[in-house]
């Protein structure tokens, strides 16, 4: 499921552009799947970012206070797991820059953003959203 929805954001970038695209995964804690699959592919820049950084490869960010200039340029964010009250600054950033938007929230868990659409890819369950 994991690398599916890792193929799935490494076939958006393929779609929205043959060069490098900045990528950016917010409040990784400690998962690691989807970063270490689409830390394989050439054309992706990723950024990973997290209030308590697991490692020094992760950005200190908190997303209620975002520091604006990590996120310049970025045409994917994506969060697995993240918790209801963060979600709406999770979509306030994205309308500020201008990416697309990837929730995967936990299996029973209801998304605090409405304009999200199901995406079913394989086994992979999620939502997005571009503004």
């Amino acid at each position: 499921m994991w690398n599916d929805l890792g193929e799935y954001i490494v076939n958006l970038c393929d779609t929205q552009s043959k060069n490098h695209l900045k990528v950016v995964e917010i409040a990784i804690g400690k998962f690691f799947q989807v970063s270490n699959y689409l830390k394989r592919c050439g054309n992706i820049d990723l950024l990973m970012t997290d209030l308590s950084p697991a490692n020094d490869k992760i950005i200190k960010d908190d997303i209620t206070n975002p520091n604006l200039n990590l996120y310049e340029n970025t045409q994917i964010i994506y969060s697995i797991r993240p918790p209801s009250e963060l979600q709406p600054y999770l979509g306030n950033l994205t309308d500020k820059i201008g990416a697309t938007l990837i929730i995967r929230p936990l299996f029973n868990e209801e998304l605090n953003i409405k304009k999200m659409n199901l995406v079913n890819y394989k086994k992979a369950i999620f939502y997005q959203y571009t503004p």
